[in-house]
């Protein structure tokens, strides 16, 4: 998002049918729930019960259940044949989760169910491996081959600004609402969900009135989880002063949100402090935060604009700082970082250049960097003719095994334009080296 800033002034905002296991919100963690090993066990004469997946003796034997998964994308062992004889035995039932973190093979399923005569069972299969970086929930539903969406993804309402992230089975994008015609106008904040990647539905979840000490832009903001509760960090005015940084917090990414802090966790007062600054004007765009939530727990904030991106650690609490923010610019920054991690290597995507700006990457092995620049993702958006120049704004996440980029258009079928932008996604794709490839807007995801 596009802002120009005038200190004292108003400010312009220029701004996949099988289960698989979904990805964890803005982490890089192994996956708690990876898909259960089955075992398909068989039916003895008239025999003990076989437990812990073994083979089962005697006449009469049944079902074993599932080996469990195992942590970070591991394969859940395989259940061992039953005995013969008995009648054949149907699917084993999921196994219970190993704790995150834990590795090595799924522990033997439960005893199985006594049953008649019948064939003997057969060797069980074994278990879905993760993705990486996932925290699966279970199995979660693909999008039907053939199935195709749409971009944008609404038309009935102007959103801008998108920030994506998945929690379960469910893919979220938060983002701003565009009300203005001459100008920019926004007030509140957009939560988009998806199980699909196909269907969404949109509801207002945020709104200027949650911050009582914010007078105006409900601009670029990102949210995150962290244990059991979901952080929206957003820039707003802050009345009596210039651009900041706020906190929301609820117990669900559709709310109720708090004001987690009651003021700003970053302004301009604070970056005098902190940073060592002389006077308002020297400080950085305090605009477009991105929170990232490493596998250690660690979470970082990126944030800025102008040419100017600082970085920093959040304490434990996610809402306070104490270390010493830096700025950590990669090459050709202008505006709406955006931070994620994969395979590995840490991934900044952001708008760059001026508007119309492109959307390009950097990489580091530091979520601090330095940077390397990547290259281009997606070229400049069209103008509208009577227009401030398009702005761009990114996100990335990954899905069931696919990333995706998120952004804005300024031409859609209502006119669109700078001020009336409308949130659209597309796949995103890495070649082997981890670099990514360069996308064109579609019409719509098709799978």
């Amino acid at each position: 998002m596009s802002k120009q800033r005038a200190i004292g002034a108003p400010f312009l905002i220029a701004s996949l049918l099988s289960p698989f296991a979904c990805n964890a919100p803005n982490s890089d963690q192994p996956s708690a729930n990876s898909d259960a090993g089955m075992t398909s066990g068989g039916a003895g004469g008239s025999g003990a019960v076989a437990t812990n997946g073994g083979a089962s003796a005697g006449s009469s034997g049944g079902v074993s259940a599932a080996g469990s998964p195992s942590a970070g994308g591991a394969v859940g062992t395989a259940g061992a044949p039953a005995g013969a004889g008995g009648s054949a035995a149907g699917s084993g039932s999921g196994g219970s989760p190993v704790a995150a973190g834990n590795s090595g093979n799924g522990a033997g399923g439960s005893a199985s169910k006594s049953g008649t005569s019948g064939a003997g069972g057969g060797a069980g299969v074994s278990g879905s491996p993760a993705s990486a970086g996932s925290a699966g929930q279970g199995a979660c539903t693909l999008p039907v081959v053939g199935s195709k969406g749409k971009n944008p993804l609404f038309s009935d309402q102007y959103s801008a600004d998108p920030a994506p992230f998945v929690d379960g089975c469910t893919f979220y994008i938060n983002c701003g609402h565009d009300e203005g015609n001459t100008g920019f106008v926004m007030k509140e904040w957009f939560l988009l969900s998806s199980s699909d990647m196909v269907t969404w539905t949109k509801k207002i979840a945020l709104t200027l009135k949650d911050f009582k000490w914010a007078d105006a832009n409900a601009w670029a903001g990102q949210m995150v989880k962290k244990g059991s509760k979901y952080y929206w960090y957003v820039p707003v005015n802050e009345a009596g002063s210039g651009m900041a940084i706020g906190v929301a917090v609820a117990d669900s990414p559709s709310g109720p949100f708090k004001d987690a802090l009651g003021k700003a966790l970053v302004d301009d007062a604070f970056e005098l402090s902190n940073m060592g600054f002389k006077t308002p004007p020297d400080t950085p765009f305090t605009i477009d935060p991105s929170v990232f939530v490493d596998g250690d727990g660690q979470a970082y904030l990126h944030y800025g604009s102008f040419g100017r991106m600082v970085g920093v650690k959040l304490n434990a609490d996610m809402i306070s700082i104490s270390d010493k923010m830096k700025e950590i610019t990669p090459q050709g920054f202008f505006e709406a970082a955006f931070l994620t991690k994969r395979e590995g290597v840490y991934y900044e995507i952001y708008a760059a250049g001026q508007n119309p700006a492109t959307i390009d990457y950097s990489t580091s092995s530091s979520p601090l960097g330095p940077w390397k620049y990547g290259g281009r993702i997606l070229d400049a958006l069209p103008n509208v003719s009577g227009q401030d120049a398009a702005t761009s704004h990114p996100g990335v996440a990954e899905f069931g095994g696919q990333w995706y980029l998120v952004y804005h258009s300024s031409n859609g079928p209502n006119g669109g334009g700078t001020y009336k932008r409308e949130v659209a996604i597309d796949k995103l794709s890495f070649n082997a080296d981890g670099s990514i490839q360069k996308l064109k807007p579609s019409a719509g995801l098709s799978f």
